[in-house]
């Protein structure tokens, strides 16, 4: 009897699908590792060569950092600089003072450019100070001292959302049901206003990364008292984890023209949180390469710039979640075909500093296989509270 081939392009469908069930399969399970292999991703994942990147970044400011501001024309205002030394390697001149960052203020209530510059040098040594601690001991500690950090001692909420930002929210009609949570996360000062039927209105903590607060205050340091960086009200306070150490400024500026009617409510996240997050996305993300390449752990940095792979602000809202709340709920979270990365904007494509896919199987984990999850276990004391997901 003659052999049957299959057509060319029914070959090729078939190749197509097999890749795209893998794909898929390893989006929404990945195996958990072995115990060995479990310990090894663990002590990867707690080098942070991007946290050390930071801590050189701060001291750098902490030791060479310059202020001075100038009337602009019209004297509308004062404008500030921020300046290092900088050499260039091409010739042999001595350093020369550069602009690292710039931003407008206002003549009235912004400190002298001495007393400015010491607040700040005073602000990197406790960021400096806080980010040397977390190395000795466990990180994971910080999870059953996080309701302190929101002023609730050790109180926890007993129902809590963590909106995110994905396009998916777009008609899902879950307004409603966000807003009767008990705490409701917003991240990165999302819009909510033409949106409040499929993202909710209530707003009860807005967790940023100090890009965001760097954009808002450059923008309005010199109009608004306290800056105008609290779209859901003067009222809700807002929880920031550093980007860059330079972002500490912003924050001095800020605070140092607010006023009864316009405070500037500003939690700066735990460095104990702040690495504990780092490690978790980058466990995650070193367990998904390995099962998609069939590498070694090691090699995870051929796909990934250590220096500057980072968890998403959206990861860290939810382990702070975790710390603060009885139960969690978490919306917008994920993605489809022809959804927008964000509901409230046009763009469409990730971020590279990010392993997103690598986060989704974190939070499916703290759904479905909570044991499987790393770290958290090894906080004295703490328990994860049940997460629901609503893609």
């Amino acid at each position: 009897m003659k052999r049957r081939h299959l057509p060319p392009v029914l070959l090729f469908l078939l190749f197509f699908l097999s890749l795209s069930f893998r794909r898929c399969l390893l989006l929404y399970w990945t195996p958990s590792p072995s115990a060995a292999a479990d310990q090894l991703l663990r002590r990867l994942a707690a080098v942070d060569v991007g946290g050390d990147q930071l801590l050189s970044d701060a001291a750098a400011l902490l030791a060479n950092a310059s202020i001075s501001t100038f009337p602009s024309l019209g004297n509308h205002h004062r404008l500030l600089y921020l300046r290092l030394p900088f050499r260039n390697p091409a010739t042999p001149a001595p350093p020369r003072p550069r602009a690292v960052a710039r931003l407008r203020v206002p003549f009235d209530g912004i400190p002298s450019d001495a007393s400015l510059l010491a607040a700040f040098r005073a602000s990197l040594r406790s960021f400096l100070l806080a980010r040397r601690r977390r190395r000795g001991g466990t990180v994971a500690g910080v999870m059953t001292e996080l309701p302190g950090l929101l002023g609730r001692g050790r109180r926890r909420f007993p129902t809590c959302a963590v909106v995110g930002n994905s396009g998916i929210l777009l008609g899902s009609g879950r307004g409603a049901q966000i807003d009767a949570h008990d705490l409701v996360i917003r991240l990165n000062n999302a819009r909510v206003a033409g949106f409040a039927a499929d993202v909710g209105a209530k707003t009860s903590l807005s967790f940023v990364n100090s890009n965001i607060l760097h954009t808002c205050a450059t923008r309005s340091a010199i109009s608004v008292p306290g800056c105008g960086c609290h779209p859901y009200g003067r009222a809700v306070p807002m929880a920031m984890y550093v980007c860059q150490p330079v972002h500490l400024l912003d924050a001095l500026v800020c605070n140092a023209t607010t006023t009864p009617e316009s405070p500037f409510p500003l939690i700066v996240t735990d460095a104990r949180l702040d690495a504990l997050c780092a490690r978790i996305a980058k466990y995650y993300s070193m367990r998904r390469f390995m099962a998609e390449t069939g590498e070694p752990a090691s090699n995870w940095t051929r796909r990934h710039d250590e220096r500057y792979f980072h968890y998403s602000s959206g990861l860290q809202a939810v382990v702070m979640a975790l710390g603060v709340c009885d139960e969690v709920s978490v919306f917008g979270f994920g993605k489809v075909v022809g959804a927008k990365h964000h509901y409230h904007t046009n763009q469409k494509k990730e971020l590279d500093l990010h392993d997103y896919e690598a986060e989704y199987q974190f939070y499916r984990d703290l759904q479905t296989r909570p044991a499987a999850v790393p770290f958290l276990d090894e906080a004295p004391g703490f328990k994860l509270p049940p997460v629901k997901m609503y893609w």
